[in-house]
């Protein structure tokens, strides 16, 4: 197959790797693979990743806004994609974006939606509480429901996002879930990596993924004074927005900010040395229909490293993973979940085994085969 996937963001230099990325440089080994590249330019002095696949830069117009960037450049992109597709003869285009993705549906190319989040919520959180968010919102919800409802197939992530698709007129819905590179994470000694990290002898839970406003971080951080001892210790960048500070203030407000230890953007293949080091990995989410509707990639990156993961409740975690996650509804049930698996620790293998079962290399091969029944 000659594939075109259109991303939902930088391909190579967004600090957190995308489920696409480690799905299609699987892909790649056996298709050609080409993906239409956004530099942007928040991204831009970010070191690259490797791919397996073979990029189409599109988008001269560099601006810091995730919205503005996609709007100014999408005659480039429009240019671009009906080039790509005519010079190298694509079967089937893969989307995952919003207004790049409405453009492709006048190419003549069946096209395979990934509707891998709530892109309405997720577009508009960039801009919490203010008229932009609110009119984003209306607009990327016009715009995604033309998408998805005009493609040939839609792939998505839980049963919970499935029923969304349907209620709104989808149909040929395929359910492929997240995953874990379990090649590349695995545990290490876990008082080894605590010592790497200045936290021996610390008990540690952690979180591992982007700071923005649709986490809870707000929970783990006010149940810190009644779990003394315990440090929080946060890897990952802020994107967008400043979450990260307001949970520094709040850290520092509630008398904890020497137990909260933020380590920044870390690179991928390094994570797993981070998550070795907790006793616990946290799935912090707040109450909204994207946080609802999936399960994020990070909880099968903690258990690919062999750590429990304590979540928010939300009702896709609980159907797919069921009693093999801890889950906490306030400041209360996140202290008491947390002394629990303090007290209480469970053999890492037993985590990773179902880790092995979410590979990313497994799921691509049923990515793979939609692909090719969309052809």
């Amino acid at each position: 197959m000659n594939i075109l996937v259109i991303p939902t963001t930088d391909w190579i230099r967004h600090p957190v790797p995308n489920r696409l990325n480690f799905i299609f440089d699987t892909i790649a080994e056996s298709h050609r693979v080409f993906v239409l590249h956004f530099r942007l330019k928040k991204f831009q002095q970010n070191l690259p990743r490797r791919t397996e696949c073979q990029l189409v830069t599109s988008g001269p117009i560099g601006v810091e806004d995730p919205s503005l960037y996609y709007l100014l450049n999408a005659p480039f992109h429009l240019v671009t994609l009906k080039k790509i597709v005519e010079r190298e003869k694509i079967d089937v285009i893969l989307s995952a974006n919003i207004l790049p993705s409405f453009l492709a549906n006048w190419l003549g190319v069946p096209i395979v939606f990934d509707y891998l989040d709530h892109l309405e919520e997720s577009a508009s959180v960039y801009y919490p509480g203010s008229m932009i968010g609110s009119l984003v919102q209306k607009a990327v919800r016009t715009i995604t429901r033309f998408n998805l409802t005009h493609s040939r197939h839609v792939i998505t992530l839980t049963s919970e996002m499935e029923k969304y698709l349907i209620g709104i007129g989808v149909r040929n819905i395929s359910i492929i879930p997240n995953g874990a590179d379990t090649s590349l994470l695995h545990p290490i000694d876990k008082e080894s990596a605590k010592q790497a990290l200045g936290l021996g002898g610390k008990s540690v839970i952690g979180y591992v993924g982007s700071l923005e406003y649709w986490v809870d971080l707000e929970t783990a951080v006010k149940a810190l004074p009644q779990l003394p001892g315990v440090f929080l210790l946060i890897v990952g960048p802020g994107l967008f927005t400043d979450y990260g500070d307001c949970i520094s203030k709040l850290a520092a407000d509630s008398g904890v900010k020497d137990r909260v230890i933020f380590t920044g953007a870390v690179p991928y293949e390094q994570i797993y040395r981070y998550i070795s080091a907790m006793d616990a990995g946290l799935n912090p989410l707040k109450r909204m229909k994207k946080n609802e509707y999936v399960v994020g990639g990070k909880i099968f990156n903690y258990f690919a490293c062999g750590r429990p993961v304590l979540s928010s409740r939300m009702v896709a975690l609980e159907r797919l993973l069921g009693d093999d996650l801890f889950y906490y509804d306030d400041v209360s049930s996140f202290i008491t979940q947390t002394e629990y698996i303090l007290n209480h620790p469970k053999n890492e293998d037993y985590y990773r085994s179902i880790a092995l079962r979410f590979d990313w290399k497994i799921l691509a091969k049923e990515y793979e085969s939609v692909l090719m029944d969309a052809i």
